[in-house]
């Protein structure tokens, strides 16, 4: 299991969201988000600066077992 990767704003570094595996987590007050597994584009407006910033997940597809039979 790996560690948990924090998405910060690309201009100031405001923590935006964490992802945590297949998840991204979204928190800001009362307001909580989570994006889970598959392919996304989450797009968000920094709080602080107003920037742009986009993140992409895209859920990583098994290798696949070919068998002879």
């Amino acid at each position: 299991m790996g560690a948990d990767k924090e998405w910060r704003c690309k201009e100031c570094e405001t923590l935006l969201g964490v992802e945590s595996g297949v998840r991204l987590h979204l928190r800001y007050k009362q307001a909580q988000y989570v994006v889970d597994g598959g392919d996304y584009t989450v797009i968000a407006v920094c709080r602080n600066c107003s920037t742009v910033n986009e993140r992409t997940g895209r859920k990583s597809h098994p290798k696949s077992i070919v068998t002879s039979g």
